[in-house]
């Protein structure tokens, strides 16, 4: 993988450097929520039930990420790359089957690709504006009647959206504030307990639909 990756980046930064582009990292934290919402799915053995009302999945988690913008300096055309790890730690159930509010413990993932404007090239104050596609996946653990659950989640959208507050200080170095949105296809596959029935088959709990990602950072800024 590193073999492809390096190649890659070389290829994206001679590329950018050849029409006159500034390139700009933002590495920073900030705080992130995951959202599924449709209606719930539990499968035990050849059972499957759906319930009668929506339910709404909710992930907060504090996170970390580095965002690198590449843009020319006459036009301040933007191309960006989003990358944000974050670390759930409650997950929020309301409606469904039930309302529950369970502690986690885990990794997601996302990351956008967006086409955009920069406004203030060159300047000390700036902002950047992209849209594009997006993906996230992620995998976590609960913890239900002392058994140690593994969950997965995923998303994926064409309109993951970003607008960045960039102030330098100095001719290199300044800090940017940045909020990221996806407006997503989202889907959670939760496992469950095993069922209480003599079969004893695993109840699989879940739900796919329409969600949510969004993240308030604040970060550092390096401009090359």
């Amino acid at each position: 993988m590193k073999k492809i990756l390096i190649p890659l980046l070389c290829i994206v930064v001679c590329a950018v450097n050849s029409f006159a582009a500034e390139i700009v990292f933002s590495p920073g934290i900030g705080l992130s929520a995951y959202s599924v919402r449709s209606y719930e799915l539990i499968i035990t053995g050849e059972k499957i039930e759906l319930s009668d009302k929506a339910v709404t999945y909710t992930l907060p988690a504090p996170s970390m990420g580095l965002d690198a913008h590449f843009i020319h300096e006459k036009t301040g055309f933007t191309f960006s790359l989003i990358n944000n790890a974050a670390f759930p730690i409650t997950m929020y159930k309301r409606g469904g089957f039930g309302n529950e509010t369970i502690k986690t413990k885990g990794f997601i993932w996302d990351g956008q690709m967006l086409f955009g404007y920069t406004f203030g090239v060159k300047q000390p104050f700036s902002i950047h504006a992209g849209i594009g596609p997006g993906l996230a996946s992620g995998r976590f653990w609960t913890h239900l009647n002392k058994q140690r659950l593994e969950n997965f989640y995923h998303a994926w959208t064409p309109i993951a959206l970003h607008l960045g507050f960039q102030y330098i200080f100095t001719k290199y170095f300044g800090i940017t504030v940045g909020l990221h949105d996806m407006i997503s296809f989202s889907g959670l596959v939760l496992s469950k307990e095993k069922s209480n029935i003599a079969d004893d088959n695993n109840k699989i709990g879940g739900t796919v639909g329409f969600g949510n990602i969004f993240t308030l950072r604040i970060a550092a800024t390096f401009r090359i």
